[in-house]
């Protein structure tokens, strides 16, 4: 897709146009080179294209801005991923909304499915009982193969930044700016430290003009990003709210660390675990057992003398290769309806093969 690239970058700088939108238009005239210099009545036939936006659609102008933000990424060691490329981040990409287009600056890896990837969120004001659930959260992960996923601002976020890079954990700031401008102007020093073993991400161009909404954009995708998301510290209404609602629709798991009840940060969090949308969690241990780090630092055996069935080595086999999994995702990625799925999963716990864990996740025993 790189020929593409231009036309995919303008497409996104179109106004009016989602990312959603913008997959769409994509898909229906097959490139968006293709779609650039379509007629406005063939463009129309896409729900969501109006005569306001076909109207402006195909302007030199946003083309022009696309070969710039090349030129300027390619002098300033940016990367740009589209939705189409192989590096697109997988779990980013199995989310509705997912960005047509990030900007990637450092050493990301997105794809390594055995790292467990951990978003950490949480409020500006947080107390020192959050910053002590983060020392230890991520002191007692740092023997283990994850990344930690935040979003710069002050409190929890840069805290779990800067107890990762004291950990020598690997961390990833999802940015509400494009990178010309590192907000806060504080944490500057950190996010260059961030890079070496980590990296940057968003989805803002160079030219554009930082916004409140940018911010609430990116925590979906600090949810998308991430294997679970722990919710520390929150009052009633906050983006980190936002970024566990985002993770629940992406199917993803959400953490949340309780409180008193008459403790304001915590509200939010007790709500979360209330209503069912989170779990509680108090220390590393729930998220080592959760992602069951301690038998996944050996090899697992499985009995040579146990006879399979070809769904049953198709299963065992992937789970081998990618770890505990979501049916959702097994579904997706074998090609397979979830109720055809179901029925071997049964007899593979039966013989004792896999286990079913909470949230329909499953893993070899």
């Amino acid at each position: 897709m790189q020929t593409d690239l231009p036309y995919i970058l303008a497409l996104s700088f179109q106004k009016g146009i989602g990312d959603i939108t913008a997959r769409k238009i994509i898909q229906f005239f097959g490139s968006a080179a293709a779609a650039w210099n379509c007629k406005p009545k063939d463009l129309m036939q896409i729900s969501g294209i109006g005569q306001q936006i076909s109207k402006d659609f195909g302007n030199k102008k946003w083309l022009d801005l696309a070969f710039n933000e090349i030129e300027y990424c390619k002098n300033n060691q940016i990367n740009i991923l589209t939705f189409y490329d192989e590096a697109y981040p997988q779990f980013l990409k199995e989310c509705i909304d997912a960005p047509l287009v990030i900007f990637c600056k450092g050493n990301l890896e997105f794809n390594h499915l055995s790292n467990k990837k951990i978003s950490i969120v949480g409020t500006r004001k947080m107390t020192n009982y959050g910053r002590n659930f983060i020392t230890e959260l991520i002191e007692g992960l740092a023997d283990f193969d994850v990344t930690i996923v935040s979003g710069l601002a002050y409190g929890c976020d840069i805290e779990a930044h800067s107890n990762a890079l004291k950990n020598n954990v690997v961390t990833w700031s999802v940015m509400g700016t494009n990178f010309e401008r590192i907000y806060p102007v504080a944490h500057k020093k950190i996010a260059i430290e961030i890079l070496q073993k980590g990296g940057w991400i968003t989805e803002q161009p160079s030219f554009k003009i930082a916004s409140p909404e940018a911010f609430l954009q990116r925590n979906r995708i600090i949810a998308g990003l991430s294997d679970i998301t722990i919710v520390v510290e929150s009052a009633f209404k906050g983006g980190s709210l936002v970024t566990a609602k985002f993770a629940n629709e992406y199917n993803r798991e959400v953490f949340a660390l309780p409180g008193k009840s008459t403790d304001v940060l915590s509200i939010g969090c007790n709500y979360l675990i209330k209503s069912h949308q989170a779990y509680l969690v108090e220390n590393s241990k729930d998220i080592i057992d959760y992602f069951n780090f301690n038998s996944k630092k050996k090899p697992k055996q499985i009995d040579l003398f146990i006879e399979f069935s070809d769904d049953e080595n198709l299963i065992v086999n992937y789970l081998k290769t990618n770890g505990k999994q979501h049916i959702d995702k097994m579904s997706f990625d074998l090609n397979l309806k979830s109720y055809e799925l179901m029925p071997t999963l049964l007899d593979l716990e039966l013989k004792q093969i896999i286990s079913t864990l909470p949230g329909k996740f499953y893993d070899l025993l």
